[in-house]
């Protein structure tokens, strides 16, 4: 795949995970600056996917809003993400309970990909945007998508994703698995001032898969909230999993 090929795909995904509550339409200056693209590239991208159908244009506002097919795209996944016994419904009630931000995340590749978060609503609190990476060694919830395999598979996966990414390591081998042994034992992941200064998070692992694919869910804020209540919330997201995941039907394979 062509490098310019794989930009065009990814700003594509990152336009259209942009519209939620907060952002039901948007200019082509607010994408524009929201996402840092260029304004005459972004202007091309949204007109490209109106004309096939994902966005609508209100010339009075002008501005784009995402149309029924936006909807429709995700709709083989709907029964495990938002039906009854459903991810979302627990993540929703850990986001009311603990009033922090709220996240559903996945292994992408070499990284750890935001696909779902829900903003806190404490006077003081972090901020993310779904969508965004983190490293999978050097972020809590990379080590915890880690600890989930054996130590053959360990091995492998370490080397590959160090080969791949091919950043500094931000923890050598020894320290890594110090971290990964802790999770195992615990059987939580808690980081803080790693990836993002003055943040932190606690993240658990959810039962089995969705399509192969391990998901994890995390509350993340300040540091020091995330430490000194790190035990509650670990409770309340295993309180919320076994009664809103564990007692629906079996996750998809």
């Amino acid at each position: 795949m062509s490098a310019e090929l794989s930009r065009s795909i990814k700003r594509t995904l990152e336009v259209l995970e942009y519209f939620d509550n907060d952002h039901p339409s948007v200019s082509v200056g607010e994408i524009s600056r929201a996402l840092g693209y260029p304004q005459s590239s972004t202007s091309i991208l949204l007109k490209s996917l109106m004309e096939l159908g994902y966005l609508h244009y209100d010339k009075s506002q002008r501005s784009y809003s995402p149309t029924a097919r936006v909807a429709l795209l995700g709709r083989g996944v709907q029964a495990y993400l938002f039906g009854d016994g459903s991810v979302m419904s627990a993540l929703e009630e850990i986001s009311r309970r603990t009033g922090e931000m709220t996240i559903l995340a996945a292994q992408a590749g070499v990284v750890v990909q935001y696909i779902h978060v829900i903003p806190a609503t404490n006077p003081v609190r972090m901020h993310l945007r779904t969508g965004a990476v983190r490293p999978m060694i050097g972020s809590a919830v990379g080590h915890l998508f880690l600890s989930a395999l054996d130590n053959e598979e360990l091995k492998d996966e370490i080397a590959q994703i160090r080969s791949i990414a091919g950043d500094p390591p931000r923890l050598d081998d020894e320290a890594l698995m110090k971290e990964i042994r802790k999770i195992r034992r615990s059987g939580y992941a808690l980081s803080t001032n790693t990836v993002t200064p003055g943040g932190g998070v606690a993240a658990i692992l959810l039962p089995g898969s969705f399509n192969g694919q391990r998901l994890a869910i995390g509350i993340g804020g300040v540091a020091e909230v995330i430490t000194q209540n790190s035990q509650t919330f670990v409770e309340t997201m295993r309180d919320c999993i076994g009664r809103h995941i564990l007692t629906a039907d079996p996750v998809a394979e």
